[in-house]
């Protein structure tokens, strides 16, 4: 972790108390698995939970009492306790009004949620606003920050696997809201996404961010296969990807990774087979931690964000791009 103990620490403010805020981790809070925002904050020496805003109350009191939290506020208007670092959890329909409200604020920094917001438009615009203001914006695609996605994405670009030759994946609830994981990182792993077709949409009554079967394609031309399915039945995110030098597989949410080089047959002479493997921790366990050390970093040293406002507005804008590809199919 960044800071050594004794420094200074970075004071933190939640705003939003729900699930990701804290709700994931508040029943196993003593895991070594950090999953929330507050858990986070809680476990890196380099930073302190200063203050909370949720509108109820019921609800905020017992965010406060679940991580130690010293002062909690109805509205961000009311906030009057100092602050560096600003975690937005709020629902994606209330985005946008937080992060606008937060750019004249005390925060150096402003750690959102995805998506940036509902509305590409006033995506970039938030964007660009911050840019203006000097404020750094980093976005919650926490995948970026497990270690097993970083040794994935070097070992790709090193070469190590070959060419990407075809993917397919499985995701639930929505191309916005769940998809966009998976389009942020396969371009973090594998470069810039171009839209192909939009296939088919999923009856999960998401009309308001469809669950859609879509296709993307790497700049060499090798398509990935997005594939929905009925968040109602049961959760996934999973992919698998193919590469003259073998078999990457995300499964668990992708907290688990499996490689299979590829080797020589045992059975039949003169074939190549993926050699067998077990799936091994990803390390997305700890990825919100190493989040906090990217903020650090950041703020102490100029250390790029692993994911910033540019990186998710680009996520946003392929998906905003598939959607009108299946309103017009």
């Amino acid at each position: 972790m960044s800071r050594i103990a004794g420094s200074e620490r970075i004071r933190a403010l939640i705003v939003g108390c729900g699930a990701i805020a804290g709700g994931y981790d508040e029943a196993d809070p003593a895991s070594d698995q950090v999953l929330t925002h507050a858990k986070a904050y809680r476990r890196h020496p380099g930073f302190e939970l200063a203050a909370c805003v949720e509108p109820d109350s019921e609800r905020r009191a017992a965010f406060m009492a679940a991580w130690g939290i010293p002062a909690g506020f109805a509205s961000l208007a009311e906030v009057d306790v100092p602050y560096d670092v600003a975690s937005v959890c709020v629902p994606t329909p209330f985005h946008a009004e937080i992060l606008e409200a937060l750019l004249p604020s005390p925060a150096r920094l402003v750690f959102a949620e995805k998506p940036l917001t509902d509305d590409l438009a006033r995506s970039a615009a938030i964007v660009a606003a911050y840019e203006a203001a000097g404020k750094p914006l980093m976005v919650n695609y926490f995948r970026r920050w497990a270690p097993g996605m970083v040794r994935l994405r070097d070992e790709i670009a090193a070469g190590q696997w070959g060419a990407f030759q075809k993917g397919s994946a499985w995701y639930t609830k929505g191309l916005l809201n769940n998809a966009s994981h998976f389009l942020d990182l396969l371009s973090f792993l594998l470069g810039e996404l171009t839209p192909r077709a939009a296939l088919g949409k999923v009856e999960d009554g998401r009309d308001d961010d469809p669950t859609l079967d879509v296709v993307v394609a790497t700049t060499n031309g090798a398509a990935i296969h997005l594939l929905g399915a009925d968040m109602h039945a049961f959760s996934v995110f999973e992919a698998d990807l193919l590469f003259s030098g073998g078999r990457v597989s995300l499964t668990d949410s992708g907290f688990q990774l499996t490689r299979r080089p590829v080797t020589d047959s045992p059975r039949f002479p003169g074939y190549r087979v993926l050699a067998p493997a077990g799936p091994e921790d990803s390390g997305l366990g700890r990825a919100m931690t190493d989040a906090l050390d990217n903020i650090a970093g950041h703020l102490d040293r100029g250390i790029p964000l692993a994911s910033d406002g540019h990186s998710a507005l680009a996520a946003q804008a392929l998906c905003a791009r598939l959607l009108s590809l299946w309103e017009t199919t």
